[in-house]
């Protein structure tokens, strides 16, 4: 993985709250246990569909992955902004009250 895109992820991370970071520590802790109990079994899930996105998932390179984390990220961010600023307003409006 480049340095250029590691830096970008830890810039993100950063941004985090605690919260959210324990969050995203178990999701990655629970798809790499999925990962595992699969390629343990020796096969993939039975739903067609799962199987299918469990095999992209695998076939992407490190630097895809960041991409799309970072893509991810860069939503969540921007939903997390949109909804702020509606509940600033809200807040102040219940302070008047």
């Amino acid at each position: 993985m480049s340095q250029a895109i590691l830096n970008q992820i830890f810039d993100r991370l950063e941004m985090l709250d605690c919260l959210e970071l324990q969050q995203l520590d178990r999701a990655i802790q629970k798809y790499l246990a999925d990962k595992q109990l699969i390629s343990q079994q020796g096969k993939f899930p039975k739903n067609p569909n799962q199987q299918q996105l469990f095999r992209q998932w695998d076939a992407i390179s490190d630097e895809e992955a960041a991409a799309l984390k970072a893509e991810f990220t860069a939503e969540d961010l921007a939903f997390a902004e949109t909804a702020l600023t509606d509940y600033l307003p809200q807040l102040q409006q219940q302070d008047k009250i």
